[in-house]
């Protein structure tokens, strides 16, 4: 094979190598169907962990929806039902206690956690209805703080959480 035909046919190669990297690595803009209407595309459920620095326990992830908050990526919020084990275990992970919440959302007005401005998230918590709630600050090289409310009135209890970056 002639020199000229061999650099043609490795470069040929390098090329194909080349944009087989992209499409693998490159971020899909396709809707992630766990994501909220809105969220920044490209981002999978462990992507928002990582952002958020939230873990959630390998129970509640399939069924996990969540939002990554377009003017602020390290902001993210979530929501899933569980278990009660489930739940004690994601708390447990940020060290928390299921039992002792740090306050009982008495459901006469307002809401005991909010979704971000501007999202199409659809949370909505009946008048009377009592939600534990935790805050607590992620330690680290940058804090985050995490709001939890967990509703407890229905057959499965669903969680609720907003990651803010505080730095």
């Amino acid at each position: 094979m002639p020199v000229k035909t061999r650099w043609l046919t490795a470069a040929a190669l390098v090329g194909v190598a080349a944009v087989g990297a992209v499409i693998l690595f490159w971020p899909s803009d396709e809707a992630d169907p766990q994501a909220y209407p809105g969220s920044v595309s490209g981002y999978s459920i462990d992507d928002a962990q990582r952002l958020s620095r939230v873990r959630l326990p390998e129970c509640a992830r399939a069924g996990t929806r969540y939002f990554v908050d377009p003017e602020w990526e390290q902001n993210v919020t979530f929501d899933f039902a569980g278990t009660a084990d489930c739940v004690a275990s994601f708390l447990s992970g940020l060290g928390e206690d299921s039992e002792h919440p740090d306050s009982v959302w008495p459901g006469t007005s307002g809401q005991p956690i909010r979704p971000p401005e501007g999202s199409a998230i659809p949370w909505v918590f009946a008048t009377g209805t009592p939600v534990d709630t935790w805050y607590t600050v992620l330690p680290g090289n940058y804090r985050e703080q995490v709001e939890i409310a967990v509703d407890r009135t229905t057959p499965t209890p669903h969680v609720y959480i907003r990651a803010i970056d505080l730095d």
